[in-house]
């Protein structure tokens, strides 16, 4: 069995791996898509009984992919 001193090296590892891999996808996401996704937030939570399935589908063909 592995020591507990094994285990916490381990975690630093799994830990750095998964802050790596979400800086790498922070960084290159598609910029573009900020507005949309912005204005799709906004709209949601302005006026959430008027926004629906038609006006998400319509926002999401915005979207560019990445």
């Amino acid at each position: 069995m592995l020591a507990w001193e094994m285990l916490f090296h381990i975690g630093w590892v799994v830990l750095g791996l998964a802050l790596a891999y979400g800086l790498w996808k922070y960084y290159t996401r598609n910029k573009a898509n900020d507005a949309v996704t912005e204005q799709a937030t906004r709209e949601q939570y302005e006026h959430p009984e008027s926004y629906d399935n038609a006006r998400r589908e319509e926002l999401k063909d915005k979207l560019r992919p990445s």
